[in-house]
This record gives structure tokens, C-alpha cells and sequence, in this order.
């Protein structure tokens, strides 16, 4: 049973990370970084184990590769806006991630690979507030 609690404490968004275009809320044990972007703000946020990473521009990856045949592709809302989320049909194998028109030109993707916890990345981009 605690082992039980403690994975689920470690999967409570409980701080929000603050990324300038975006806020997004993660578990305590989650760090935000940047990346160098070419036309774009690029960065991402880890727990040292997992980690995803964000595409903010007009240019962001819209996840078209990944089709039905590999991932879900579920159509939902995120703060207001247009949203698809993909997610692997293996569970922790292949792209997870979110995709968003943000506006009339700015695009936000936000993706990891082969992530061990889905459940906590999917309550990672339902949290998206712009």
C-alpha cells in the first residue's frame, strides 16, 4: 500500500513551471530547461527520468506521422484552444505528445519519447494555460 502512495504523490501536479509563452503545472520532482530554437522557443521539463519537450512558433510538429495505426489521436480542448494529443497504442513505447494552434500564426507542440508514466504526461498537457 505505500508504495502505492507514493507513486501517486509523485504524479501530483503540485507547482507550476512558468515557460514565458506558457504555463504548465508538474510534479514536484519536475525542472524546466531551454533549448536553442531557430524560429521558434524551444525548451522542455524533466523529472531526470522522462522528459518532453516544447515547440513554440509557427512551425511547431503537428504529430502527422503519427497515425492510427501506431498511436490514439484524441481531438480535445486545453485552456480555450484546439488541441490533439497522441499517445502510443504500446504503452511507453513511441511519441507522446500534444499539439495547439495558439493563435492566428503561433503553433505549441509539446512531446516525449518512450515515456515510462503516460498518465502524468497527459495531466502535464491538460494543464496548458496560455
Amino acid at each position: 500500500m505505500s508504495l502505492l502512495l507514493l507513486s501517486c504523490k509523485e504524479d501530483k501536479l503540485s507547482k507550476t513551471l512558468d515557460l514565458e509563452e506558457f504555463r504548465v503545472d508538474v510534479p514536484a520532482n519536475w525542472e524546466s530547461f531551454t533549448s536553442q530554437g531557430y524560429d521558434s522557443k524551444a525548451g522542455g521539463i524533466t523529472n531526470g527520468k522522462d522528459e518532453l519537450t516544447y515547440d513554440y512558433g509557427w512551425y511547431s510538429y503537428d504529430f502527422k506521422n503519427e497515425t492510427t495505426a501506431t498511436h490514439t489521436r484524441t481531438s480535445t480542448i486545453i485552456d480555450g484552444k484546439p488541441a490533439l494529443i497522441v499517445k502510443p497504442i504500446e504503452k511507453g513505447k513511441g511519441v507522446i505528445g500534444v499539439f495547439m494552434q495558439v493563435d492566428s500564426r503561433n503553433k505549441l507542440s509539446l512531446s516525449g519519447k518512450d515515456i515510462k508514466n503516460e498518465d502524468t504526461a497527459i495531466k502535464i498537457f491538460e494543464s496548458i494555460k496560455f
